[in-house]
C-alpha cells in the first residue's frame, strides 16, 4: 500500500504483466464512481488526486463514454496531423538549436530543460491547438503546474483554472471561425453523432491534451537526453548506426517514464487475480506504478542497466496499455525523435555538468525526469 495526497491509501501495483492484465480487462476502472470515499465525500481527496481523478474526461471513463469522450481526441490526432505537424516541429527544433548554438560559444554551462526540452513542447502543443503566442509561457507554466504534487489544494486549482480559462478562450474564438488545428478538429468531431460533447466535456478533453502533450514530452526528451550523455558506449551504438534512435527512445521510457503513475485505479467489484495470486476489493484505490513495471526483473534481465539492444525494451507502459493507451504517442514519439537526433548531430562533443544522481527531480509521483540539465555544449 502506499499513501497518497490527502493520506489516501491505494494499493500499488509495480508487476509489468499484473498492470497490462488490469490495464486491458473490466475488473478495474479510471471512473472515480467506483472509489466510494470519493463519490460520497467521506474522504477529504483535494489537490492532485481530484484533479487527476475528478474531471469527466477520456482518462477517467470507461465503455461507451471513454469511447464517446477519446473520439475527438483521435479525430485530431490522426496520421494526417502527425505528418502535417512534423516540418512544424523540425522548425521548432532548428530554432532552439540555433538559439543554443549561439549560448555553445560560452564556455559555460547550459540548462536544457528551459532552453530545449522544455520549450520544444511547450511550442509545438501551442501550433498544434492554435495557442496566441502571447499566452504560450502563461500556458505552459500552468500545465507545469498541474503535474507539482506536493503543491497545496489552492495552488492546484490555480493552475487548472488558469489552463481552463484558457482553452476556453480559444474555443470561444474557434466557434466563430474554425482554423487548421487541435481545437478546431474536436469543437467539429464533439459535435458529431447522436451525443455530441456539451463545452464542459470540450474543455475537459482538451485539458487531457494539454496534460499529455507537455509535461511528458518535456521529461521524454530530457532524459533520452541524460541516457545517452551518461551511458557512452549506448550512445556510440546510436550514432553509428548499430542500435536506432527508436531503440534508446523505448530503453529510456522503459527505465525512467516520463509519467512513473498516473492516478487512479478502483476495483469495480471483489476479484482474484489467479496468476499473481492477489485479492482486490470493490473500491480499492489502485495505483498502477508505470516506472516499476518497467523495471520487473521478471521481464528484463539486469533491469537497471541502460542497454538501447534489449531485447525487451519495448516492454513498457510507457503510453499506457489496453483501451487506454496514448491517442497521442506516435506524435509524441515524432516529437522526441526528431529533437533528440537533431541535437545529437549539432553537439556531438556535448557532456553533463553534474553527476546524474545530483540531477533534480519534479517533485511528484506523477511525473518523472529531470526539472535541471546542466550540461557543457562544447
Amino acid at each position: 500500500m502506499a499513501v497518497l495526497p490527502g493520506g489516501v491509501q491505494a494499493r500499488v501495483v509495480v508487476a509489468y504483466d499484473l498492470a497490462q492484465r488490469l490495464a486491458a480487462g473490466n475488473d478495474v476502472s479510471r471512473n472515480a464512481d467506483h472509489w466510494p470515499g470519493f463519490r460520497d465525500g467521506s474522504l477529504a481527496v483535494d489537490g492532485v488526486l481530484r484533479q487527476w481523478a475528478g474531471p469527466r474526461n477520456a482518462l477517467n471513463a470507461e465503455g461507451e463514454e471513454h469511447a464517446r469522450l477519446r473520439a475527438p481526441i483521435q479525430a485530431g490526432l490522426t496520421p494526417r496531423r502527425v505528418r502535417e505537424m512534423t516540418p512544424v516541429i523540425e522548425t521548432i527544433v532548428e530554432e532552439a538549436l540555433n538559439d543554443l548554438e549561439i549560448l555553445a560559444a560560452d564556455p559555460g554551462i547550459v540548462d536544457l530543460v528551459p532552453a530545449f526540452a522544455l520549450r520544444i513542447p511547450q511550442q509545438v502543443v501551442t501550433r498544434l491547438m492554435g495557442v496566441p503566442s502571447s499566452r504560450m509561457g502563461q500556458f505552459g507554466r500552468a500545465a507545469t503546474g498541474l503535474f507539482d504534487t506536493s503543491a497545496g489544494p489552492a495552488d492546484m486549482q490555480r493552475s487548472m483554472d488558469t489552463v481552463l480559462a484558457l482553452l476556453g478562450e480559444m474555443v470561444a474564438a474557434r466557434r466563430t471561425r474554425l482554423g487548421d488545428d487541435l481545437v478546431s478538429d474536436l469543437i467539429r468531431a464533439a459535435g458529431q453523432g447522436n451525443d455530441p460533447l456539451s463545452d464542459e466535456e470540450l474543455l475537459a478533453q482538451l485539458m487531457l491534451v494539454v496534460i499529455a502533450a507537455t509535461e511528458t514530452t518535456v521529461h521524454a526528451i530530457g532524459t533520452l537526453i541524460v541516457h545517452l550523455l551518461t551511458q557512452p558506449a549506448q550512445r556510440a551504438l546510436v550514432v553509428s548506426g548499430e542500435a536506432s534512435l527508436e531503440d534508446a527512445l523505448d530503453e529510456s521510457l522503459r527505465l525512467q517514464p516520463p509519467a512513473a503513475s498516473v492516478p487512479l485505479r478502483f476495483a469495480v467489484r471483489d476479484f482474484d487475480d489467479a496468476a499473481s495470486g492477489q485479492t482486490f476489493r470493490k473500491g480499492e484505490p489502485i495505483l498502477i506504478h508505470t516506472a516499476a513495471a518497467g523495471i520487473d526483473p521478471s521481464v528484463h534481465t539486469a533491469p537497471g542497466v541502460y542497454d538501447v539492444r534489449r531485447p525487451t525494451r519495448r516492454k513498457h507502459l510507457a503510453f499506457g496499455h489496453g483501451p487506454h493507451v496514448c491517442p497521442g504517442a506516435p506524435l509524441a514519439r515524432r516529437e522526441v525523435i526528431i529533437a533528440v537526433s537533431r541535437w545529437l548531430n549539432r553537439f556531438p562533443k556535448a557532456r553533463l555538468a553534474a553527476d546524474t544522481q545530483q540531477l533534480p527531480q519534479p517533485p511528484s509521483f506523477i511525473a518523472n525526469g529531470f526539472t535541471k540539465i546542466p550540461v557543457r555544449l562544447g
